[in-house]
């Protein structure tokens, strides 16, 4: 069964109008000078031809930096659904790009992207599959030009959703990273597989299977905002349907048959 749903005509209106009337809030990203950057807002309003959403006055820890014209995802949680959709902004009422929230005009969208919300849950890898991955520092979403004492890393991918991950480190890697880092992220989900290469959002840490290791909880960003973000986020999903098969039905010996 397919894990997407494209929505179009009334059923967009439908969704969007109880998002309004829910005051809901979603997820905006967008991207500025090569890095992504996401911003929680509520959606406030909509017309025959626009979408108004809002940022709060006063949050100013992930700044916006938005043109009109330029596109952003929305990503959007309703019930048992994730609803995606990227359209271009349009206009600020008033500006927010000065730090102090606004309300952002964009397109109404002609066609949401529905996708089940259990693709959002994390998934462990099969029996014996180990899966290394790789990430590099990007920056901070706050701007900081504060350094790691390192720049590039290897884990092992623990588990994975159409969200985000996490990576089993070395303890003594934990230093390196804070809540808000920007990461590089490759990883082959699959053996044969060509590796996916994506940027993620450091949200977490904790402690992993003894006292020398941790892992890293890393959100993935960009996914909804753009055609090969999307193309990503299908890939990942499809690796999450496959390592729950092989959980069930042998592991390694299912993949390497199937």
């Amino acid at each position: 069964m397919s894990e997407s749903i494209v929505l179009t005509g009334n059923d967009v209106v439908d969704v969007i109008s109880e998002a309004v009337s829910d005051k809901a809030s979603a997820c905006m990203s967008h991207l500025t000078k090569g890095k992504w950057h996401t911003n929680e807002v509520f959606f406030c309003g909509l017309t025959d031809i626009t979408l108004h959403v809002r940022i709060d006055e006063g949050d100013s820890s992930n700044p916006v930096e938005i043109v009109v014209d330029q596109p952003v995802g929305i990503s959007l949680l309703q019930g048992f659904a994730k609803y995606i959709f990227e359209v271009p902004v349009v206009g600020f009422e008033p500006s927010v790009n000065n730090g102090q929230g606004g309300t952002i005009v964009l397109n109404k969208p002609e066609m949401l992207e529905r996708m089940k919300r259990r693709a959002y849950s994390r998934v462990s890898l099969p029996d014996e599959l180990h899966v290394k991955t790789l990430f590099w520092h990007r920056g901070y979403t706050d701007g900081s030009n504060e350094a790691p004492l390192e720049n590039y890393w290897q884990g092992d991918l623990m588990d994975l959703s159409a969200g985000g991950l996490r990576i089993l480190i070395d303890h003594q890697q934990v230093k390196n990273f804070r809540v808000g880092q920007i990461v590089g992220l490759q990883f082959t989900p699959m053996p044969y597989e060509k590796p996916i290469i994506v940027e993620g959002l450091v949200k977490r840490f904790g402690d992993g299977f003894d006292e020398e290791t941790s892992f890293v909880g890393i959100e993935f960003l960009g996914l909804e905002a753009a055609g090969e973000g999307r193309e990503k986020l299908h890939r990942i999903i499809d690796t999450i349907n496959e390592y729950e098969r092989a959980s069930t039905r042998g592991g390694l010996e299912y993949l390497a048959s199937s």
